[in-house]
Protein backbone atom coordinates (compact mmCIF):
# COMPACT_ATOMS: atom_id res chain seq x y z
CA UNK A 1 0.00 0.00 0.00
CA UNK A 2 1.38 3.64 -0.92
CA UNK A 3 2.06 6.17 1.63
CA UNK A 4 -0.17 9.21 0.98
CA UNK A 5 2.04 12.59 1.61
CA UNK A 6 0.45 15.63 2.04
CA UNK A 7 2.21 19.22 1.77
CA UNK A 8 3.07 21.38 4.98
CA UNK A 9 4.74 24.04 5.15
CA UNK A 10 8.21 23.48 7.27
CA UNK A 11 7.03 26.49 9.60
CA UNK A 12 4.11 24.80 10.30
CA UNK A 13 6.11 21.38 11.36
CA UNK A 14 8.61 23.68 13.35
CA UNK A 15 6.03 25.33 15.25
CA UNK A 16 4.96 21.73 16.18
CA UNK A 17 8.32 20.33 17.36
CA UNK A 18 9.10 23.22 19.07
CA UNK A 19 5.51 23.31 20.83
CA UNK A 20 5.86 19.42 21.77
CA UNK A 21 9.31 20.28 22.91
CA UNK A 22 7.73 23.25 24.89
CA UNK A 23 5.46 20.75 26.43
CA UNK A 24 8.18 17.76 27.30
CA UNK A 25 10.17 20.41 29.05
CA UNK A 26 7.50 22.17 31.37
CA UNK A 27 6.00 18.74 32.07
CA UNK A 28 7.40 16.12 35.60
CA UNK A 29 4.41 13.56 34.06
CA UNK A 30 6.72 10.48 32.60
CA UNK A 31 3.67 9.25 30.55
CA UNK A 32 3.14 12.38 28.58
CA UNK A 33 7.08 12.98 28.24
CA UNK A 34 7.58 9.45 26.94
CA UNK A 35 4.56 10.46 24.93
CA UNK A 36 5.84 13.61 23.16
CA UNK A 37 9.15 11.43 22.87
CA UNK A 38 7.68 8.97 20.42
CA UNK A 39 5.79 11.83 18.37
CA UNK A 40 9.03 13.77 18.18
CA UNK A 41 10.94 10.46 16.89
CA UNK A 42 8.36 9.82 14.43
CA UNK A 43 8.64 13.52 13.08
CA UNK A 44 12.17 13.45 13.04
CA UNK A 45 12.33 9.86 11.09
CA UNK A 46 9.67 11.61 8.46
CA UNK A 47 12.13 15.21 8.26
CA UNK A 48 15.22 12.74 8.59
CA UNK A 49 16.42 15.91 10.92
CA UNK A 50 19.52 14.13 10.70
CA UNK A 51 20.41 16.58 7.28
CA UNK A 52 20.07 19.35 9.06
CA UNK A 53 23.62 21.10 10.00
CA UNK A 54 24.78 20.39 13.89
CA UNK A 55 25.18 24.55 14.09
CA UNK A 56 21.45 24.76 13.16
CA UNK A 57 20.23 21.85 15.20
CA UNK A 58 22.19 23.72 18.47
CA UNK A 59 20.63 27.37 17.67
CA UNK A 60 16.92 25.77 17.94
CA UNK A 61 17.91 23.97 20.66
CA UNK A 62 18.93 27.09 22.37
CA UNK A 63 16.37 29.47 21.22
CA UNK A 64 13.72 26.09 22.45
CA UNK A 65 15.40 26.77 26.15
CA UNK A 66 15.66 30.20 26.16
CA UNK A 67 13.43 31.39 29.61
CA UNK A 68 12.82 28.02 30.31
CA UNK A 69 16.13 26.06 31.51
CA UNK A 70 19.02 29.39 31.40
CA UNK A 71 21.79 26.03 32.38
CA UNK A 72 21.35 24.30 29.16
CA UNK A 73 20.99 27.30 27.02
CA UNK A 74 23.98 28.72 28.34
CA UNK A 75 25.63 25.23 27.54
CA UNK A 76 24.57 25.19 24.22
CA UNK A 77 25.26 28.67 23.59
CA UNK A 78 28.85 27.73 24.65
CA UNK A 79 28.97 24.68 22.63
CA UNK A 80 27.79 26.47 19.36
CA UNK A 81 30.40 29.04 19.90
CA UNK A 82 33.76 26.39 20.80
CA UNK A 83 32.20 24.65 17.29
CA UNK A 84 31.99 27.84 15.31
CA UNK A 85 35.77 29.22 16.86
CA UNK A 86 36.89 25.64 15.62
CA UNK A 87 37.82 24.79 19.64
CA UNK A 88 36.07 21.52 18.89
CA UNK A 89 35.42 19.06 16.33
CA UNK A 90 32.22 18.44 15.09
CA UNK A 91 32.11 14.78 16.11
CA UNK A 92 32.79 16.44 19.68
CA UNK A 93 30.32 18.91 19.22
CA UNK A 94 27.58 16.33 18.30
CA UNK A 95 28.59 14.42 21.13
CA UNK A 96 28.47 16.56 24.04
CA UNK A 97 24.85 17.92 21.98
CA UNK A 98 23.24 14.57 22.52
CA UNK A 99 24.70 14.26 25.90
CA UNK A 100 22.82 17.76 26.69
CA UNK A 101 20.02 16.66 25.11
CA UNK A 102 19.80 13.28 26.55
CA UNK A 103 20.37 15.49 30.71
CA UNK A 104 17.23 17.57 29.98
CA UNK A 105 14.93 15.59 31.12
CA UNK A 106 17.13 15.22 34.86
CA UNK A 107 18.47 18.38 35.28
CA UNK A 108 15.08 20.01 35.69
CA UNK A 109 13.99 22.01 38.56
CA UNK A 110 11.72 21.12 40.39
CA UNK A 111 9.49 24.46 41.86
Amino acid sequence: MEKKRILISKDCIDKIILGLKSIKVSTTNKIIIEDIEKLLDLLKKELNEESIPLKERILEKMKETKGIDPDMNANLYILYRNLDNEHITEQQAQELFDTYVKMESYNKKIY
